[in-house]
């Protein structure tokens, strides 16, 4: 009903019709309680008049029944109005007022002493109450009369106060409350006006806290604790664009300026070859490198699809080191390997584990030194696959070891380049590992060598085997 309205009139809204219904509730019940009150002081009123008729009549000198109406026409001190009617119903006393208003003469049957009540509306509207007693040893039938009109003015005096309070008692509560859910709201607002002044430019603002402990200081501090997780993911973002903008630029730069060098002027076969195989180079590494900014940018947005199965991880990694052996040996560098012969499991996707494998044993061979080693070793523990990839290379500095897995982190970054790394495998080894629900550590010394270390949580049973070859 109140759907595309403000919260402040929602709430007062709401509020003031609640309270209209039970005031209405409490209005209904109090006239009803009244009535019923005055009914019950009318009752008792009347059983009093019945036994002062009684005692009038026991009062009266005359003998039998029928002498009581001249004889109470002559001394009726009683005030009160009243009629007599003879056991078998014949009427033999009434009060001027009740004959000249043509009330009802229908004679009342009280069982036994019991007092009978009943209302009389029509014309003059009275309320009635008879008992039977004896009189000079004869049963009578006694009824006495209260008139209602005051009654029933007072019930209507009551009704209208009732009618015209009611409404303007829900207009103040309505009143009152749109002021206090306005000051209720106060924080909401302010929350609303520091959220506008947040743009891309101001992510390092802050929603102020109020300082009551409510649900609208646990609201700010969710919201800021979501502007920290935004402000970090767009400083990632923007120094991801920076990153890859600088790394982009220096071999187009170098296309450019071979091809360029190459244009001038005319050049002999061996000059062009040697441009080409420049320009050659440089593609391959920057096609290189745009494959890896795109799995990374799969990779944030969650769009890459993986192909999880059972993964046999001892054909993996032998297929990873015969894949760098020729890199190895052109260094002249030794790949000793430490594989358990039991086979090992794990569930991942197998050109992920395949990729994983390559980069950190590729990444231990560019940075080994000739005649260096580096080693790979596959084990198993209680609940995990362990694989350590160690090498005798140039080793990381201690301050430098949190940004390892760094997107566009190198230790040289000279050397690097010439190696033709892209500073983005490391970042793409983790997320795998963090993507099949392992783990990656590094131990390093500068000068001498590091070690990998990935764990990955193995599979006890495997029913259906997926092999490792392409």
């Amino acid at each position: 009903m109140f759907e595309h309205s403000s919260i402040r009139f929602r709430l007062t809204a709401w509020y003031s019709l609640s309270l209209a219904v039970v005031l209405a509730l409490v209005a209904v019940a109090s006239y009803f309680a009244m009535r019923a009150s005055m009914y019950r002081a009318i009752d008792v009123d009347l059983r009093f008049r019945i036994a002062g008729v009684e005692e009038f009549l026991e009062s009266r000198p005359g003998s039998n029944v029928h002498d009581l109406p001249k004889d109470i026409a002559e001394n009726n001190t009683l005030g009160v109005l009243f009629r007599i009617f003879d056991n078998g119903g014949q009427l033999i006393y009434e009060s001027g007022p009740l004959t000249d208003h043509h009330i009802s003469q229908v004679a009342p049957s009280p069982e036994g002493a019991a007092v009978l009540y009943r209302d009389e509306a029509a014309g003059w509207p009275v309320r009635l109450a008879a008992q039977r007693i004896v009189f000079r040893g004869q049963p009578i039938i006694v009824e006495v009369v209260q008139p209602l009109r005051f009654h029933y003015a007072s019930l209507r005096d009551f009704e209208t106060s009732l009618i015209i309070s009611l409404p303007l008692l829900v207009l103040i509560a309505a009143l009152v409350g749109y002021w206090l859910s306005g000051r209720a709201l106060a924080p909401v607002n302010q929350i609303v006006r520091d959220v506008r002044a947040i743009d891309s430019n101001r992510l390092s603002q802050r929603l102020s806290v109020p300082p009551a402990h409510d649900e609208l200081r646990q609201l700010s501090e969710t919201l800021n604790s979501m502007l920290d997780s935004i402000e970090a993911s767009v400083s990632r973002i923007k120094q991801f664009t920076a990153d890859a903008s600088h790394e982009l630029r220096a071999p187009v730069t170098l296309i450019q300026a071979a091809a360029e060098y190459t244009l001038r002027r005319e050049r002999t076969r061996q000059e062009l070859a040697d441009a080409m195989s420049k320009i050659l180079g440089e593609s391959k590494w920057t096609s290189q490198l745009i494959d890896n900014l795109l799995l990374l940018a799969r990779a944030d947005s969650d769009d890459e699809v993986l192909k999880p199965g059972p993964v046999q991880l001892n054909a993996v990694l032998r297929e990873a080191v015969d894949r760098t052996g020729q890199l190895a040996s052109s260094k002249k560098l030794r790949i000793a390997t430490d594989i358990d012969e039991s086979e090992l499991y794990v569930s991942g996707d197998l050109a992920l584990l395949q990729r994983l494998f390559f980069v950190l044993i590729e990444n231990g061979v560019k940075y080994t030194p000739e005649n260096g080693t580096v080693s790979v070793a596959l084990r198993s523990s209680l609940d995990d696959a362990v694989i350590e990839v160690f090498d005798t290379g140039i080793g990381i500095a201690e301050e430098d070891l949190p940004h390892v897995f760094d997107r566009f982190w190198r230790a040289d970054k000279v050397r690097s380049r010439e190696m033709g790394g892209t500073g983005l495998g490391l970042s793409i080894a983790k997320w795998i590992v963090e993507k099949i629900g392992g783990s990656i550590q590094v131990e390093s010394m500068l000068g001498r060598g590091s070690k990998f270390i990935v764990r990955l949580p193995k599979i006890q049973h495997v029913e259906d085997r997926v092999p490792s070859e392409n």
